[in-house]
């Protein structure tokens, strides 16, 4: 890993309890190292790497916000769009909120297994359990992605490329789960949890027909911020996005933010190995950080 990071604060970053490769101590352990002041590991539908991270936090002085990031499906829109839900400052030890993030996990099984089958049926070597042994916590596309790329060599010239053929949505191997929060009840899920909800990467859902509106109907049901900063640029469907290109779209969302009175988070996405992108490249400084945590009525830690 590089140097220094550029933001003292990163709120979106990947453990292995999901599909992250680094683990909760050793994310801790380098935004010690990187000079960061406060991270959230956000993993996928799941807060098994909370606790862990908050006392490694604690002992490394690095404030952990106990945050999750939610999978969850656009209604009203007619049109399927699986949309990211962050929750920051959540009680990660509400039985609710447990039973349903279980609930959630046993169904992304289930459509992993569905889209393991596919991919056998097409004629790629790519056994379950071999998958499934990768996967600490939640299993994910990526987990599904080493095993075919390990067992396929040469049929694709990157992870992209299997991405784009068969995993994104749309592709030969996607399929929904059969279970699935909408955005209003992931909403109040994190409400009632004590969190705050913030839309990830509002930037990303180019399918959704008005992402505008339907950001206005999310603040009238409980939304309380957006993730500004994001390295869009790393992301698909976004390789290669120009400077300008990218600060066109962070100032159209910091934008809205301000005009609606949301607040704004940032962070970097990291997932460790497998993608071009650094722990704390892209975030908030600190002194937004606080700013944030006023505008919520939400004291510092200790």
């Amino acid at each position: 890993m590089k140097g220094r990071s550029s933001s003292e604060v990163d709120l979106h970053i990947h453990s292995t309890c999901s599909d992250g490769s680094f683990t909760p101590r050793e994310i801790v352990e380098l935004a010690k190292v990187k000079g960061l002041k406060v991270i959230a590991i956000a993993d996928h539908d799941t807060v098994e790497g909370v606790a862990e991270a908050v006392a490694i936090g604690e002992e490394q002085g690095i404030e952990v916000v106990p945050a999750v990031e939610l999978s969850i499906k656009n209604e009203p829109e007619k049109d399927f769009v699986e949309l990211h839900l962050l929750g920051y400052f959540i009680d990660y030890q509400d039985e609710e909120l447990n039973d349903t993030l279980n609930r959630v996990v046993q169904a992304r099984i289930e459509q992993k297994i569905r889209q393991i089958k596919a991919l056998q049926d097409d004629g790629l070597d790519v056994p379950v359990e071999e998958v499934f042994s990768l996967v600490r916590g939640v299993p994910g596309r990526p987990h599904i992605a080493e095993v075919v790329m390990r067992r396929n060599p040469g049929r694709f010239a990157s992870k992209e490329d299997l991405f784009a053929e068969y995993l994104s949505v749309g592709g030969k191997a996607y399929t929904q789960r059969r279970f699935s929060l909408t955005l209003a009840e992931a909403i109040q899920m994190v409400v009632k949890a004590g969190g705050v909800p913030v839309l990830a990467h509002p930037g990303a859902y180019d399918k959704v027909k008005d992402i505008e509106a339907m950001i206005y109907r999310a603040q009238e049901i409980g939304l309380r911020g957006l993730e500004i900063a994001y390295t869009y640029n790393k992301n698909r469907p976004y390789y290669g996005l120009n400077p300008a290109a990218l600060h066109t779209i962070l100032a159209r969302f910091e934008a809205l933010a301000d005009k609606l009175g949301l607040v704004k988070t940032g962070g970097s996405d990291f997932h460790g190995e497998g993608k071009d992108i650094e722990l704390g490249e892209m975030g908030m400084s600190y002194a937004a950080f606080q700013e944030l945590r006023l505008c919520l009525g939400l004291e510092a830690p200790g």
